[in-house]
């Protein structure tokens, strides 16, 4: 009889499915953005300015914590190089332990810590937390900065330096920022040997006076520890250090050219050659531009899914990987178009890169376009979730960027609300096309007749963004 009664329902469930129509040549249709819950972090001042979060956490027994200090670009001038020259620094030791007694001392804890030009992290289990963070406060607190060190630091770095002298990738990585920014500008100025060479131990103590302070510090613990206790530590470690008062650079706006240039860099060797296609743009994470252009550039170059890649990899075969990317901030950022090219293709990838720029730019994206884009920030956004040290870092960009509480709640709101009108008016805004840089880092030989002759006026840079005569 049981088994009669469970033949009757497997056939009744048969029927159902049976009956339902079910059309499998079109997708299934996206359902709602995820409904986003974010508990807000218990925040702190301490007296001298440092802003401590503490966002809990107790499903497994460890505690992290950083120390950021907010000192937003910093112009280093003839002493390129020593900040983070300064930053390398602090984690050799300190003035009460040598750089092995103090990595011992890490290691026999268990934990992680480090320190930087902006900072220090720490991460170890719950019982071994408060010794480990109390090191990462020493570490920025009470840096030894012992000349052996300061001479192996400086080594390195000239080797570093050496090494890259004939790598096109790298050499593309200064002259883009150095020509779009300027050269004196924080984002355009850049270490050399001569001005790592000039540096003194003495500049190295100077620049960490100037900027290792608690002044516009954020203080962060995640993890298995109460907010109070989180408070008791931090004041602890930090509560009675004081500083430098730090205030943001006021930087002047720099203009994107006045019609499109390309800027080249001869290096002989290389074999494929850097393509940068950029402009300089503002766009504050406040600006209601913002969820528009995440998506823009989603669809423009964001992946293997984007119109660069299937572009110029797909279709065309000029490179393994063609892809964007949009900053946004307090200050000026960049957008760029980016790819490694075989230098005889150029000049052909150069057309292709301001095609798909003007198209976006001139032409609605598709609805299917749009919603891709936006299916893949829902999922990113909501499994982002699952990362506690996330939430901790969406506490401290509502205070460091100006947002309203409830910018990170309503994400997916403004994301999913975007139209392709807005995506049409933002690419128009913030995407060059008349006005971009196109800056090229290769075998010159193999692709300026092309250029030319596709009617560019070419400028040619040497390896630091200085003019050479044709």
């Amino acid at each position: 009889m049981k088994k009669l009664v469970i033949i009757a329902a497997i056939s009744l469930f048969a029927q159902g499915i049976s009956a339902q129509t079910i059309d499998r040549s079109q997708k299934p249709k996206p359902g709602p953005a995820p409904v986003i819950t974010v508990a807000d972090p218990v925040i702190y001042k301490l007296a001298n300015g440092i802003t401590v979060l503490v966002v809990e956490n107790h499903k497994l027994p460890k505690v992290s914590a950083s120390y950021n200090i907010d000192a937003g670009p910093i112009t280093e001038g003839a002493k390129a190089g020593v900040v983070s020259l300064m930053g390398s620094m602090l984690n050799e030791g300190t003035t009460t332990k040598t750089k092995v007694q103090f990595d011992e001392a890490v290691d026999q804890l268990g934990a992680d810590v480090n320190a930087g030009a902006s900072g220090g992290t720490v991460s170890a289990l719950t019982r071994y937390f408060e010794p480990a963070f109390m090191l990462m406060a020493e570490s920025i607190r009470q840096p030894a900065f012992p000349l052996a060190s300061f001479e192996k630091i400086k080594s390195q770095t000239l080797t570093g330096l050496k090494s890259n002298e004939k790598s096109a990738k790298a050499i593309s990585a200064r002259v883009v920022n150095a020509l779009a920014y300027g050269k004196t500008h924080p984002n355009g100025e850049f270490e050399t040997e001569a001005s790592v060479n000039a540096l003194k131990l003495e500049d190295v103590k100077e620049a960490y006076k100037k900027y290792i302070t608690p002044s516009r510090g954020y203080l962060t613990f995640v993890g298995d520890i109460k907010p109070e206790a989180a408070k008791a530590l931090a004041e602890k470690a930090f509560g009675d250090w004081k500083g430098t008062a730090l205030t943001l650079p006021v930087l002047a706006k720099i203009s994107n050219p006045v019609k499109t240039e390309v800027d080249v860099v001869n290096v002989s060797n290389a074999v494929q050659s850097e393509i940068t296609v950029l402009n300089l743009i503002d766009l504050p994470m406040s600006n209601p531009d913002y969820f528009p252009v995440l998506l823009a550039n989603q669809i423009l170059g964001g992946g293997s899914e984007s119109r660069l890649f299937m572009n110029l990899r797909e279709k065309h075969g000029f490179t393994y990987g063609a892809y964007s990317s949009t900053g946004a901030g307090r200050f000026q950022s960049k957008f760029s178009a980016t790819a490694a090219v075989r230098n005889e293709k150029v000049d052909s990838a150069v057309v292709e890169f301001l095609k798909e720029i003007n198209t976006i730019r001139t032409a609605k994206v598709s609805a299917e376009e749009l919603q891709n884009a936006k299916n893949l920030y829902n999922g990113s956004f909501a499994l982002g979730l699952e990362n506690p040290a996330r939430t901790a870092g969406f506490a401290s960009s509502i205070l460091i960027n100006n947002l309203p509480k409830d910018f990170y709640r309503t994400y997916l709101q403004k994301l999913n609300a975007v139209t392709t009108d807005d995506i049409l008016r933002v690419a128009k805004k913030y995407y060059n096309y008349d006005n971009a840089r196109v800056v090229i880092v290769g075998k010159t030989d193999a692709f300026i007749p092309g250029l030319t002759k596709a009617g560019f006026a070419i400028k040619q840079y040497d390896n630091y963004a200085s003019p050479v005569e044709k």
